[in-house]
């Protein structure tokens, strides 16, 4: 059996300020004050500081010198780029995992499951509903990356998602349930086929959607800088 590590009081705090960013709760150019974040979290300043030192490395995070911190105020540039890594890295993993015979009932059936809670949990019109929806959205590209079995593509999927998630914050007016049904219906299906060209053009199809429906947004409803 597997010893369990138990998280250090940085890791804890990067976890904690992490899901904040992600989740909205921390909105872009909200400052980050460590003495702030300390109290809140009831421990002292140098663990906060480690863990916005990573959440920074994640680009999460933007450091203003003197002035601390802030969440990232991303660029349109920036949300191109997002995208533009993603279709990358989620497409060369599943083609990667084809080749190696990776796409197994397994699989098909974690997706399933995925995309029939994810749809069950917008059906709720609820926060707690949206947020867990987002979550699985998470899951589900998360599931597909894996299949390509390459560590390194998967930590910077991750640090992309996570990206992804912060510039992406949702409502549930905003939230398009027929789209993702549509979109990730599709990508079930192309992975049900096991062809690794179908599986990438739903992918692409699915993130330029994603991409162009986030873009689309009055100036006013972006979180971004010039």
């Amino acid at each position: 059996m597997v010893a369990l590590r138990r998280l250090t009081l940085a890791e804890q705090a990067y976890e904690e300020l992490q899901e904040q960013i992600v989740s909205g709760r921390l909105p872009a150019g909200h400052r980050l004050l460590a003495d702030e974040l300390a109290g809140a979290l009831a421990i002292s300043q140098t663990p906060v500081k480690e863990a916005l030192s990573r959440l920074e490395h994640d680009g999460l995070v933007e450091g203003e010198s003197r002035r601390g911190s802030v969440v990232r105020r991303f660029t349109l540039a920036d949300i191109e780029e997002i995208y533009e890594a993603r279709l990358l890295l989620e497409t060369y993993a599943v083609t990667a995992g084809v080749a190696a015979g990776r796409v197994t009932d397994e699989l098909v059936d974690a997706l399933a499951a995925n995309f029939a809670e994810h749809l069950a949990e917008l059906s709720k019109q609820t926060a707690e509903g949206l947020a867990e929806a987002i979550r699985l959205d998470r899951e589900f590209h998360k599931l597909l990356v894996g299949i390509g079995k390459n560590r390194l593509i998967g930590r910077w999927h991750g640090i992309v998602l996570r990206q992804t998630q912060t510039i992406r914050n949702y409502s549930l007016a905003r939230y398009d349930r027929n789209r993702i049904r549509r979109e990730h219906g599709a990508i079930l299906e192309a992975v049900r086929s096991g062809d690794a060209e179908k599986m990438s053009a739903a992918l692409r199809l699915h993130l330029n959607a994603s991409r162009d429906e986030f873009l689309s947004r009055p100036a006013e409803d972006l979180p971004v800088r010039p």
